[in-house]
């Protein structure tokens, strides 16, 4: 029988709980926060209560296409579409990923909005993942702001994007002609409402909990497709038990390109990712799964990988097929149960929880991304160099120069996050980190290289970044695409746009640069991590 919250009940915030951090402030950047510590979420004390939920944000598909040629790709001089609205063009859900012109033609399978929420005393941390290929700084604070008018009480919502590359455009880069956003804004109206669905359903469900941590690897399963090869192969597994000890909640992290489906694909799907969750609540029954992005750079893909090998090893399910999707995403969850169901798993009965953000200005030197800034594809707030933010007045007439030279008047604004739950740290990146910038080698060292063909080779390479992070952690973990997409995050070092081209690239330079904000992200990330922890 349901009763009454009490007093006592940990589940009551204290009646004299200062006044919460604003979300913004006066610049309206993202306030920057330590929980427990400031107003609002001064102490987390009492049992650690977790809540779950799972809302479709599914796009509508209205108008399709006839894909006469089988690319996946709409030619509109070529091929007949259902002219719906009767306008005269091709009005698709456009997906993102690969190329532009890739239009729907209808739903595989849904996409979700996933939440996990946390409580412990006054202290509210929520962390959400999409399916959708990445969501931009601006579209993350509005959702915070929704939540808020909502009535939700959180000091911090991160939210994250599985980065797959079959479900609709979130950031305009993928519209149905070069210069033309991708973007749907009645879509972007109805995910924030959605996701917001999803935290007030989560919150509600919060429970007392206690935690189960484990790591595993499938090996098998992933590529990196740019030299230097370093992957990180942890899959990392938190789950969340009731008070009879029965999981309701299962958190994956793994570092993988859900791109399974290629580019000739116009089925929405949210590819590996789907089988993955399913292989998990089909193990744990009325339990939730949830699933996060690794390290992405380099870039780890499926691309390359043996897809249900045969006796002989030869490649059964190739890339571009849902049994290619399956194969990835069952034998990663396989991997994951294996792990948390393992005698090494370990149990922790009362986890603490914790959380700190930080907010960093960034430079913009690709002169690409620059372009589709100016010409109002890619929706960005600019800032000067001293945090105030620019004003229409002054974008007008906005130049290359102006975003991307080393003296550039403008930059744009983003956040890191350290969330603790247990002896569990999880980083946030703002887009696809490479890993040879988080792992350390059994010495210490970093993985990442000196290539003397490399733009930047007198440059000295950063010290792991998994290493500003406290040392007292039996699990750190990072998760990519965080609150932003800035896409690639290089080694500055290892950065490669100029002949010669490194690792004996004489024709064309390795893949990512051109989807990176630019060359000086790595460092600024590091110097944001160290503000973490207030070095």
């Amino acid at each position: 029988m349901a009763t009454a919250c009490s007093e006592e009940d940990p589940a009551t915030p204290p009646s004299n709980q200062a006044p919460p951090v604003p979300i913004l402030d006066s610049q309206g950047r993202p306030t920057e926060l330590t929980c427990p510590g400031d107003p609002g979420c001064e102490v987390a004390s009492g049992p650690l209560r977790v809540g779950v939920a799972a809302v479709p944000i599914t796009p509508e598909v209205i108008e399709t296409y006839t894909d006469l040629d089988n690319n996946g790709y709409f030619d509109e001089a070529k091929e007949p579409f259902d002219d719906k609205n009767g306008n005269g063009k091709m009005d698709g859900a456009w997906l993102a990923g690969f190329g532009i012109g890739r239009a729907a033609t209808g739903v595989h399978d849904d996409a979700w909005a996933r939440a996990l929420t946390f409580t412990q005393g006054e202290l509210s941390v929520a962390l959400v993942s999409l399916d959708l290929i990445g969501l931009f700084h601006e579209r993350v604070v509005k959702i915070r702001e929704r939540a808020k008018e909502r009535g939700l009480d959180f000091d911090h919502i991160m939210v994250a994007t599985t980065h797959v590359h079959e479900t609709k455009d979130t950031m305009g880069m993928w519209g149905p002609a070069p210069l033309v956003s991708g973007i749907d804004e009645g879509y972007m109206s109805f995910l924030t409402e959605k996701v917001v669905d999803a935290l007030e359903e989560a919150k509600k469900k919060e429970r007392i909990a206690s935690m189960k941590i484990a790591r595993g690897e499938a090996p098998q399963l992933v590529n990196d497709t740019r030299q230097p090869i370093v992957i990180d192969q942890g899959i990392y597994t938190l789950q969340f038990l009731d008070e009879g000890l029965q999981p309701f909640a299962t958190m994956v992290t793994w570092g993988n390109h859900p791109e399974a489906l290629g580019s000739s694909n116009t089925l929405l799907t949210s590819d590996f990712p789907h089988y993955l969750r399913g292989t998990l609540e089909a193990r744990f029954p009325g339990s939730t799964a949830v699933y996060f992005n690794g390290c992405l750079g380099g870039l780890t893909t499926t691309i390359g990988i043996v897809g249900c090998p045969d006796a002989e090893g030869k490649d059964t399910c190739p890339q571009g097929t849902f049994e290619r999707a399956e194969y990835v995403g069952r034998g990663a969850g396989d991997a994951a149960i294996a792990a948390i169901e393992a005698p090494t798993a370990q149990l922790i009965p009362s986890p603490t929880l914790a959380v700190r953000r930080r907010v960093f200005l960034a430079s913009a030197t690709n002169s690409g991304l620059a372009l589709l800034v100016s010409a109002g594809v890619l929706p960005r707030q600019l800032y000067h160099v001293d945090g105030t933010p620019a004003t229409p007045e002054e974008l007008k007439g906005l130049t290359f120069k102006d975003l991307t030279s080393p003296d550039a008047p403008f930059r744009i604004t983003s956040e890191v996050n350290a969330i603790e739950i247990g002896p569990v740290v999880i980083a946030t990146a703002p887009g696809e980190l490479y890993a040879e910038l988080w792992l350390a080698r059994e010495d210490g060292a970093s993985y990442a290289e000196t290539p003397p063909e490399g733009d930047f080779a007198g440059e000295t390479n950063l010290p792991p970044m998994s290493g500003l992070f406290p040392s007292t952690a039996s699990m750190k973990l990072i998760i990519n695409n965080a609150n932003d997409a800035l896409g690639y995050i290089i080694p500055k070092p290892q950065w490669d746009t100029k002949k010669p081209y490194a690792y004996g690239k004489t024709g064309n330079p390795q893949y990512g640069e051109e989807n990176s904000v630019g060359h000086d992200m790595a460092p600024t990330l590091f110097s944001a991590y160290q503000r973490l922890y207030g070095e």
